[in-house]
């Protein structure tokens, strides 16, 4: 389902109440979170909306999609989580920041509920997402250019689940945009921890794919142009998910 919203900030609120209601409804919610710009406006929702009804967070919990690593030799380690580029350090300074807007102690999220997979053992998060009852809500973007979903590429494989993989030029370069104080190429990571393309699509009880504005146009164009799961455009894998929709702007809709 397409369903188009006159601006990004309509849409964002419209999917912050959605998340709230569920979050109401069970007194608990698991929703799995890029560390990009196209999700910012709904966390900045959630916090706004859950402060003006007084609507506690402390039973949320964020399944964060990536992170980037460091190859040494033969082994790999995370960045450093204080690197401007780190995405636990985008999910501390930016996403739980925006959520616990103003909000007392106990209504807060804290970060024991943001989850991030293992780089010593990535397949453990997908034991780890199954064993608290799977994604309630999957939120997902996509790369400008490649169509990029968390990490995975064009390589990636459809049954694949949390995994180390190297990242495409293409990639790197749409992420000098969310990180911009990367000055180069060069200074972008080449690896990445990701959740799977199975991951997302097996482990989420529905999912929503967010494309807003002017770069997201082709986007969109990819996506929608044969409505179907295309290994070429990794985000597509929306059309493998249960309960799946996409949700766009005018900027961003060609139609």
């Amino acid at each position: 389902m397409i369903k188009n919203f006159s601006d990004s900030n309509k849409l964002a609120k419209y999917l912050a109440n959605e998340i709230l209601e569920l979050l109401q409804k069970k007194n608990k919610c698991i929703l799995g979170c890029p560390g990009g710009r196209s999700l910012t406006k709904t966390y900045y929702q959630l916090g706004r909306i859950s402060h003006k009804k007084k609507i506690s967070l402390e039973n949320l919990t964020i399944v964060m999609m990536d992170e980037y690593v460091l190859k040494r030799k033969n082994s790999f380690s995370l960045v450093d989580p204080k690197s401007n580029f780190s995405c636990v350090r985008f999910s501390n300074q930016v996403i739980k920041r925006l959520l616990n807007y103003k909000k007392r102690k106990n209504h807060k999220i804290t970060n024991e509920r943001i989850l991030f997979p293992n780089v010593l053992d990535p397949a453990k998060y997908d034991h780890q997402i199954k064993n608290i009852g799977g994604i309630d809500i999957f939120l997902l973007a996509s790369g400008s250019s490649d169509g990029h979903v968390a990490f995975n590429n064009i390589y990636s494989k459809r049954n694949q689940n949390t995994h180390i993989t190297k990242l495409t030029k293409e990639t790197r370069r749409d992420n000098m945009k969310t990180f911009p104080n990367f000055k180069s190429i060069n200074e972008v990571p080449k690896y990445g921890l990701t959740v799977g393309l199975n991951t997302i699509s097996a482990l989420s009880k529905s999912a929503t794919l967010v494309l807003t504005g002017n770069e997201k146009k082709y986007a969109f164009s990819m996506i929608t142009q044969n409505a179907k799961f295309n290994s070429k455009w990794p985000a597509s894998i929306i059309y493998k998910c249960k309960k799946y929709r996409i949700f766009t702007d005018k900027l961003s809709n060609l139609s």
